[in-house]
């Protein structure tokens, strides 16, 4: 079972986004996936429950060690489960802090959670944007990590602290347990508009990452904000969009480096009304450059 966090220091970056369309992805390529939403706000669940989550999950099993299948729910997409992260989940970080919380090891918290899970080809943990505790303790239990980054003028000064502290981690790790070296899979640029500013930003980070960065960037759409008003991954919302191309690129290539094999020949679903939906032209401004739109 692969385990990745799907993490960026920086917030408005389409992380909560990626975490969902990621695991969909995965799941409409025949992996069994589960999303593990450990952000206390809860937008990765509101993005597949908009009504409304349970009061239960991921803080349920850190702090009273319940069981998986009491907390985790099935999805609209099918081999797609996930744990929300519960009412108490920010508390639980709070604990993870103090001389006092979740007693001894508890950084190794999350890491005894994965290790109940069954049945899994690939678990999503979508962190939240600052680096609590809690998300230290995903780090030391994940193999791996994706990161999601906006063409901004700060996107690469806070990735270079977030690989800081992967270092720091992946080093730890490996020197108390067996979980061998965190590493970083892949680098999703994120809403990304026509301006000349981003187009300069996103071939700065390219430049940076090198082959880390998935070869198709994800631009900015008004589909995003009508799929997660839906409770749809856009990835089924609009199958044929460049969004959601982007997004079974990135999966694909998730797959691809961990050496597992892809189908190119199996079909992607349909969009809501069963058949393909066309992108949406780009909004321009007076310039010729792009709006973004979410």
């Amino acid at each position: 079972m692969r385990s990745v966090a799907v993490t960026n220091a920086k917030g408005g970056v389409g992380k909560s986004t990626t975490a969902i369309n990621l695991a969909a992805s995965l799941a409409d390529l025949g992996r069994r996936a589960l999303l593990v939403d450990a952000d206390p706000s809860g937008n990765a669940s509101l993005g597949l429950f908009p009504s409304g989550m349970p009061s239960e999950g991921l803080a349920d099993l850190l702090l009273d060690e319940r069981e998986v299948a009491e907390v985790v729910l099935p999805t609209v997409v099918e081999g797609l489960d996930l744990i929300p992260p519960g009412a108490r989940l920010g508390s639980c970080s709070d604990q993870m802090g103090g001389s006092q919380g979740l007693g001894q090891g508890r950084e190794f918290r999350v890491r005894r959670v994965l290790r109940r899970l069954d049945g899994y080809d690939a678990v999503i943990l979508d962190t939240s944007p600052v680096q609590t505790p809690l998300n230290v303790a995903i780090l030391y239990a994940v193999g791996e990590v994706v990161i999601p980054i906006d063409p901004c003028v700060a996107a690469l000064a806070g990735v270079k602290a977030l690989e800081d502290l992967i270092r720091e981690v992946g080093a730890l790790r490996q020197e108390f347990t067996d979980a061998g070296p965190l590493e970083i899979t892949g680098v999703l640029i994120t809403r990304v508009d026509r301006t000349l500013v981003a187009r300069q930003i996103e071939a700065e980070v390219r430049a940076y990452f090198g082959p880390l960065a998935f070869d198709r960037s994800v631009p900015t759409s008004v589909r995003f904000r009508e799929a997660y008003a839906r409770g749809v991954p856009l990835v089924r919302y609009d199958p044929y969009g460049a969004g959601s191309r982007a997004y079974q690129a990135a999966a694909e290539a998730f797959l691809s480096r961990g050496g597992e094999p892809v189908d190119p020949a199996r079909p992607r679903p349909a969009g809501e009304d069963g058949a393909p939906i066309e992108d949406e032209a780009p909004i321009e401004e007076e310039g010729g450059d792009s709006v973004a739109a979410a």
